[in-house]
């Protein structure tokens, strides 16, 4: 469990908890539903004397601040909140311990009071392509020159499936014929790669509008990759051209 701090949400588990509560109604289930999808999906955990615990307080507070605090999540919370069972991994640090007796304390004092009323949750944005593995890519960028992306594999996750790809050693107008480009090597990035990293970098976008349609263009062209997708970099769209330059001295 990865924890760096006293704060509620200081906390892995904690915000992972948010994020999936919150894409669970905001996919149009329920609060109630979306707990027992919670409930289904941490399993064992929820009764972990580690994680359990923060669980329950993460829960509550997500729910209270969206207005679906259920009965059952405050009374779990306010249970482990006097029990002192949650402060246990902190009793080694007088002054970590101190700030998360005030946070749990404040906690307490928010679940007990009103809370506020149901707010929307809006839909998270998932990523989709239908790009496919091998698939050529001509990229212009903001210069007018194109540059050529590989595609290697996909990435998914809470944010839906973004691609992962290989920029080609090569940039310029127009985009070559499939023999010249089968030619190209991978190029290299900039600076040294750090340990686990690879040539190869995922790019993703946070709304439908980031992709910019108007400068991708999807060459018919399939060649095999030199590489599996794995120790990628994570781009957005939204920052294409200020990181192709920045990694790869392109632009």
């Amino acid at each position: 469990m990865g924890t760096w701090g006293t704060g509620l949400f200081s906390d892995d588990i904690a915000c992972d908890v948010r994020e999936s509560y919150q894409d669970f109604v905001g996919d149009g289930h329920a609060g109630p539903e979306a707990t027992d999808a919670l409930l289904s999906e941490y399993g064992a955990q929820v009764d972990d004397p580690d994680a359990g615990p923060t669980f329950w307080l993460a829960l509550a507070a997500t729910q209270w601040r969206c207005g679906r605090l259920e009965p059952r999540v405050k009374e779990r919370a306010l249970e482990i909140i006097e029990s002192g069972i949650d402060i246990r991994r902190w009793t080694a640090d007088p002054r970590s311990l101190k700030k998360r007796q005030a946070v749990l304390a404040k906690l307490a004092e928010q679940l007990r009071s009103p809370q506020p009323p149901s707010k929307r949750v809006p839909k998270r944005f998932r990523n989709s392509t239908d790009w496919q593995v091998g698939e050529i890519i001509a990229y212009k960028l903001k210069s007018g020159n194109n540059v050529l992306f590989r595609v290697i594999g996909f990435h998914t996750d809470r944010g839906g499936t973004s691609p992962v790809v290989e920029l080609l050693d090569w940039s310029g107008e127009p985009v070559p014929e499939k023999t010249v480009i089968e030619r190209f090597a991978v190029k290299a990035r900039r600076h040294p790669l750090q340990p686990g990293h690879r040539n190869q970098f995922l790019i993703g976008r946070l709304s439908q509008r980031d992709l910019p349609k108007d400068r991708v263009v999807r060459t018919g062209i399939q060649l095999k990759p030199s590489q599996g997708p794995g120790g990628f970099a994570v781009f957005l769209w939204r920052h294409l051209d200020r990181l192709l330059e920045a990694t790869y001295d392109v632009s």
